[in-house]
């Protein structure tokens, strides 16, 4: 070990040779305050180097320099009697000639064996044989306890396992033999029950998987044509579309309408009008492939879609479809006149199946371009519908209609009174829908064929309601004044519709309101229509027949649905200006209607001898020109004031 003393600057006080292995300057980074301690490869030798600061006063603020004490590092390290469990020859300092380590740092540099321990290696010893003598012993009992078990449980339960496996595969013995039986007798129960439960189990599954096999059937299976219904065709339909992201391939997506069947319908009666569906679908079967399956949507209409075809094959299956149609034989249902269908067909190459989602719509255009006079019958998306779409598109009725459903305040409201009997005082006014269009007030006579063809009922009346809600805000009809409002019967059934007219129900405080059904569209949701009536009800709505008479069903709409008003159509009321026997049934009829409690109205009355008539009848109100035209919402309280309120029908 040795010593040395340097000044304040870190330069030694006694440069003698004796003390040349000593740094001549202290390293820098050292702390003047704080003890330092550091070790240093030099050569061979490892130093372990301590410097301290040296004061002159007992306060400990004058410094007059450090003291460095330096120590060879392994011999003084190794000569420790505190390594009993080391081994001194293993240890080593991993540190670099003339570089520098301090002493915080020594420890991840420093590296070591231990020493083997004569005790513990005792300890172990006998720890080990008494661990494997108890082992042994727990094996012995084990294999003793595992005979015992075996014997006794695993076997007969093992053999009760065997045959459960073979019921659950139904290789059993219904009259299992008593060389079988087991020796337990609580076990052979056991076994016995199951071989019977698993009888009855049998027997019930048979008769569960066949009702399943139908019940799945009759769930996708329309009940009248037996070809497949909506829901079969959602499911299909999208399982189809995922094959084809993974086989690409052409594809034909088939509609099928029948032409005039609501004619059908309203002259043979609806009976026949579903036999002629029945053998419609029969025909479109036999002249589809084998694979191909046929949709039933709703109503008269039809649709298929066909994989791995072109549109020269689809071409001619639609043909085949006319062909045997046309041989089909409607005579023995009285029917004389030709039953007909049309078909669209929509494309889609394997390359351009990111368009697969467009057929449906592609097709049902394509449907109602074959439907067009001078058509075939057939028409291929693209190729004939282009010319037609665009002399459709350019029509002013057809454009006038889309612009009026994009642009609010282009369908104008005109109001025709209702007036109460007798007396003729304006009792409310039903809403007129027209279109004003370039200046032009188009009719409803030109406009709603367009609507019906483009299936745009929905849409319409929606319109139609925002615009009656315009119209009541507006302020412009007189207070107490009541509003007559027609929909569709496609569009009652529409929770849109529903959800619109229960907002509007807010304006029946100062203007009641009433719904005009109209009688000659066919109600196909009659649970669904008679479940919205009864809630709009609820809300002050009344409820109307409109054109009754004229439509598919009278009677049955009566009884099953909520109805406060029937309005008899034109047609009808005319009949009551004749002395002949349609004029009497007529006439028993509304009488029949009043009795029962229905307020009836007349409309399209046109003259005084109608009018009379309808007056004699006990009819509670009437509508016609005779008595008002309809007037916009401009002209609407100018003529209610000018009009007299206590005519009489007479004058």
């Amino acid at each position: 070990m040795r010593t040395a003393l340097y000044t304040r600057t870190d330069t030694p006080l006694d440069p003698t040779p004796e003390n040349k292995p000593m740094p001549a300057r202290l390293p820098a980074g050292i702390s003047p305050h704080q003890p330092s301690s550091w070790l240093s490869k030099e050569a061979a030798t490892i130093a372990l180097y301590h410097a301290f600061p040296i004061y002159n006063d007992e306060q400990r603020q004058i410094l007059l320099g450090h003291g460095l004490i330096r120590l060879d590092f392994m011999p003084a390290l190794l000569r420790q009697d505190s390594l009993h469990f080391t081994d001194s020859s293993s240890v080593a300092l991993d540190l670099k000639p003339g570089e520098m380590l301090l002493a915080s740092d020594l420890f991840s540099r420093l590296s070591f064996s231990a020493r083997p321990d004569p005790d513990q290696m005792r300890f172990q010893s006998i720890l080990s044989r008494t661990l494997l003598a108890l082992f042994v012993l727990l094996v012995a009992a084990s294999l003793l306890g595992f005979v015992v078990y075996n014997r006794l449980l695993v076997r007969p339960l093992g053999r009760l396992s065997q045959d459960i496996d073979a019921m659950q595969h139904g290789r059993f013995s219904p009259h299992p033999s008593r060389s079988q039986a087991m020796r337990i007798g609580e076990l052979e129960n056991i076994r016995r029950s199951l071989y019977d439960y698993q009888l009855q189990l049998r027997e019930l599954h048979g008769s569960l998987e066949h009702q399943n096999r139908e019940f799945h059937s009759q769930a996708r299976q329309d009940a009248l044509t037996g070809c497949h219904n909506r829901r079969a065709y959602e499911e299909d339909w999208e399982n189809f579309r995922q094959e084809l992201k993974t086989a690409p391939q052409g594809v034909a997506f088939l509609l099928f309408d029948c032409d005039r069947f609501k004619t059908i319908n309203d002259t043979y009666g609806h009976a026949k009008g579903d036999r002629v569906l029945s053998i419609i679908a029969d025909a479109l079967v036999m002249a589809l492939r084998a694979n191909d399956r046929l949709y039933r949507l709703g109503g008269d209409e039809f649709a298929t879609f066909l994989s791995r075809t072109t549109p020269a094959q689809a071409k001619q299956i639609a043909q085949r479809c006319q062909s045997l149609l046309e041989a089909s034989s409607f005579t023995d249902l009285g029917i004389s006149e030709p039953v007909g269908i049309s078909i669209g067909i929509a494309f889609c190459a394997a390359e351009q199946l990111d368009q697969v989602d467009d057929l449906p719509k592609q097709a049902d255009i394509a449907m109602y371009t074959a439907k067009q006079p001078g058509r075939t019958r057939i028409a291929l998306y693209g190729e004939d519908t282009e010319r037609a779409s665009q002399t459709l598109v350019a029509s002013r009725e057809t454009s006038a209609l889309f612009q009026a459903l994009a642009t609010p305040g282009m369908i104008e409201l005109h109001y025709q009174s209702i007036h109460s009997l007798p007396g003729c005082k304006v009792g409310y006014y039903e809403a007129l829908a027209r279109i004003r269009y370039r200046d032009t007030l188009i009719m409803p006579d030109a406009f709603l064929p367009v609507v019906s063809s483009r299936r745009l009922e929905t849409e319409f009346d929606l319109a139609v309601l925002h615009q009656v809600d315009a119209d009541l805000s507006s302020g412009q009809v007189p207070e107490g004044i009541g509003v007559s409002i027609n929909l569709s019967a496609q569009s009652i059934s529409r929770p849109e519709i529903v959800s619109f007219l229960l907002e509007l129900s807010r304006h029946n405080a100062l203007h009641p309101l009433m719904l005009e059904i109209t009688e000659t569209s066919l109600i196909t949701q009659m649970v669904e229509v008679r479940t919205y009536l009864d809630l709009l009800r609820t809300v002050n709505y009344r409820i109307a027949m409109d054109d009754f008479g004229t439509g598919y069903s009278p009677l049955r709409y009566l009884v099953d649905l909520p109805v406060d008003v029937v309005k008899f159509d034109i047609s009808l009321v005319n009949k009551l200006g004749q002395d002949d026997r349609a004029g009497q049934v007529v006439a028993d009829f509304a009488r029949m209607m009043s009795d029962a409690g229905y307020v009836l109205v007349a409309e399209g009355v046109e003259t005084e001898a109608v009018l009379h008539k309808v007056e004699s009848l006990g009819i509670a109100h009437v509508q016609g020109y005779l008595l008002s035209m309809p007037v916009p919402l401009t002209e609407l309280a100018s003529a209610l004031s000018t009009r007299d309120t206590d005519l009489t029908c007479s004058a």
